[in-house]
């Protein structure tokens, strides 16, 4: 299998081994601590990693039909902010440490915020919060609170009732992203090249087939 196979392609969108190598060397800076130590898990990380992309092109995929992008100036501003976290020069010792490049781990960014901005928009902002979800938070989370509704009043009662409201906005949002990304892998087909996957992991070992996937 050369470099340059096409591992999995959604509609338009497609990605080839060695991006997948090159995303997977910025996914493991972030998640990949001890995965040299076991070649087990390291397989393993590889397949989860795999499936992750899937629903990553799904998503790109759907953003890309109803015209969702991020300008370069709100990228470039995201990673200086990214930046001003790393005291001297470490942001770019991180980097060269991982044998990342700068425009892969770039690419990841973007991806990662056009995500975030399709869930909020198509998720998060069509959740409805009602009085009755506050009252029935209050009544099953009575022990963790401060004090009771009752007795706050004014600016202490709008904060709390702000978090309640960004919490139970978080809670429905995850709980409606499963069937709504179910939906959308039903529209946009996800098509993996198992010998590629072999070739990718080193091993026997292929992705299980969920209606995703096929051998070609």
């Amino acid at each position: 299998v050369e470099d340059d196979a096409v591992l999995m392609t959604v509609g338009q969108q497609e990605l080839r081994q060695d991006e997948f190598q090159r995303a997977y060397r910025v996914y493991r800076s972030a998640h990949g601590a001890g995965l040299e130590e076991d070649p087990a898990v390291e397989r393993a990380s590889k397949l989860r990693f795999i499936h992750q992309l899937a629903d990553q092109l799904v998503l790109l995929e759907y953003a890309n039909d109803i015209g969702l992008e991020i300008s370069e100036e709100v990228l470039n501003q995201a990673v200086e902010d990214i930046r001003g976290d790393y005291p001297d020069d470490l942001f770019q010792q991180m980097l060269l440490e991982n044998a990342i490049n700068f425009e892969d781990w770039k690419k990841a960014l973007r991806v990662r915020y056009i995500i975030d901005q399709l869930v909020r928009q198509e998720l998060a902002l069509n959740v409805q919060i009602t009085e009755e979800d506050i009252a029935d938070y209050y009544q099953n989370h009575a022990s963790e609170q401060p004090a009771s509704p009752s007795t706050l009043a004014g600016e202490g009662a709008d904060q709390v009732d702000q978090m309640i409201i960004q919490q139970l906005r978080r809670q429905k949002t995850e709980q409606a992203f499963a069937p709504w990304m179910e939906n959308l892998k039903e529209k946009y087909p996800v098509k993996i090249d198992q010998a590629v996957v072999k070739q990718i992991i080193a091993d026997n070992v292929v992705p299980e087939s969920d209606g995703d996937t096929d051998d070609r």
